[in-house]
């Protein structure tokens, strides 16, 4: 599944920025979205807001 970065990541082999869409393992991303401030979101359909309206 598809996640935006919330926060930057490097290593040897990656160089990531907050903002970009990556994809993650399902323990990864449980980890990510766990820790305290969550590191990621997931990237699905966009929730319609609902307007009030006499």
């Amino acid at each position: 599944m598809k996640y935006e970065l919330l926060v930057s990541r490097t290593g040897p082999n990656i160089n990531q920025s907050r903002g970009d869409i990556v994809e993650l393992g399902k323990a990864e991303a449980r980890r990510m979205m766990e820790s305290e401030p969550p590191q990621c979101k997931p990237v699905g359909k966009k929730i319609k807001a609902e307007k009030a309206v006499k």
